[in-house]
């Protein structure tokens, strides 16, 4: 853009102003930027690598056992689903055998490399017989979990911001990442219950009145819990990089999203690929126990490279955003 300036109607000076405009990275970019960052600290790799270990070498977590009021359930809810005799027995019998250790760990947000097959009920097997064991499992498995992903985010946040590493802070970040983690995620419910409760409420007289409309009615709330995942899924990347609070958090969280929508997106489909993609090679290569070692170490380390690639993704996004907000 040029500019003149005139001085009693006479040009005296002519400029060239140039307008610099900050350019967002590419999705490629962020990635690299993330596995430079976990470069600089790649013994936090062992955190996932020894989750996975746990969960190939452990023993299975599963229900109902030989007995049991839950074993009766999911029978019951087999038969709930229709279908014929053989197909309700199939479907009740790989529940039965599968292990539920990840499927109850929803606070897990360590990459971790699940193992191939079901679980057998044999004497190695962990069986869960009622719903008060049931609870107390899930319980226990997701407060180990938080504390492992509080543990592996602070240490990679740390190498993301290029921060020498320190034990004794590390660990009490970790209790302080755990805690905001649990007041955000019960922030998010409390906000989730207050709007969902009307929807709610309509979806249950739309299906009781329209039973034929209980397939589309469950597909939108499957696409709005989607798009709440999308909007808050970057709260504990705020409260690593910002150390926020579990309302600003989540505030952040929103607007990073709503500034850079189609890059959030981008960035989850580009890591679900990668991670999908390298899952069918690591299940493949761990058809020996030199193979299973080696397939657990190859998806710590891309999974915790994707997991700094988020970081970098808020921290790049959050220096923009606030670039904006200054300029």
């Amino acid at each position: 853009m040029r500019a003149r300036i005139w001085y009693n109607e006479t040009v005296v000076e002519e400029a060239v102003l140039t307008v610099v405009k900050p350019q967002s990275p590419s999705l490629v970019d962020t990635i690299s930027a993330g596995y430079r960052a976990l470069y600089r600290r790649p013994w936090v790799a062992l955190i996932p690598a020894g989750v996975s270990a746990y969960l190939w070498l452990g023993s299975p977590l599963a229900m109902g056992g030989s007995s049991g009021s839950l074993r009766a359930g999911v029978h019951a809810a087999a038969k709930a689903l229709g279908g014929s005799p053989q197909a309700q027995q199939d479907l009740a019998n790989t529940l039965l055998r599968s292990d539920m250790r990840l499927s109850l760990a929803w606070l897990n947000m360590v990459p971790v490399l699940a193992p191939a097959g079901a679980a057998s009920l044999s004497q190695s097997a962990i069986s869960l017989a009622d719903p008060l064991q049931l609870l107390g499992a899930f319980a226990l498995i997701n407060a180990l979990a938080l504390l492992c992903s509080s543990l592996f985010l602070t240490v990679l946040g740390g190498a993301v911001r290029d921060e020498p590493f320190a034990l004794v802070p590390s660990l009490q970040r970790t209790l302080q990442v755990a805690g905001t983690i649990c007041l955000a995620l019960l922030a998010a419910i409390g906000v989730g219950l207050l709007l969902g409760l009307p929807f709610l409420a309509i979806s249950a007289i739309i299906i009781a009145t329209i039973p034929a409309a209980a397939l589309p009615v469950a597909l939108a709330w499957y696409i709005a819990c989607f798009w709440a995942y999308v909007y808050a899924g970057f709260a504990p990347e705020a409260i690593l990089m910002s150390r926020s609070g579990p309302l600003r958090a989540l505030y952040y969280s929103v607007n990073i999203v709503r500034r850079n929508l189609m890059g959030a997106i981008g960035l989850l489909l580009l890591s679900f690929v990668i991670a999908s993609g390298l899952g069918v090679v690591w299940q493949r290569l761990a058809s020996s126990p030199l193979g299973a070692a080696a397939a657990i170490l190859g998806s710590a380390y891309m999974g915790s490279g994707l997991s700094a690639a988020r970081l970098e993704f808020y921290r790049e996004q959050t220096a923009r955003w606030r670039g904006s907000a200054d300029s």
